[in-house]
């Protein structure tokens, strides 16, 4: 609001998972993640366009084996810009969508 019509922000939120489950369903529980917390904003009168987007356990923040219950892997970042974020270790695709 500061700035006006200068820049259009929005935000990315990007979901993870643990290994525990199919490579699948935690995909789909990863963007479930990032979908439930874009949601949660636009409810407290967050305005500025949001997109989610799941990785599941592609981009662990600790490596593990499979079927390991990690707490740190299961997470969410939040990215704000006024164009979608480069692809990069911990977003390996653009893929993001709008909610």
């Amino acid at each position: 609001a500061e700035h006006g019509d200068a820049v259009q922000l929005h935000l990315y939120v990007a979901g993870y998972t643990d290994t525990v489950g199919t490579p699948e369903s935690n995909l789909s529980l990863s963007l479930a993640r990032a979908r439930a917390i874009a949601s949660y904003l636009r409810a407290r009168g967050l305005e500025i366009p949001l997109y989610c987007q799941g990785f599941g356990e592609r981009v662990p923040a600790r490596p593990t084996a499979d079927e390991v219950d990690e707490p740190a892997n299961r997470r969410a970042i939040y990215i704000l810009g006024n164009a979608p974020p480069p692809t990069s270790g911990a977003i390996p695709e653009r893929a993001w969508r709008k909610l």
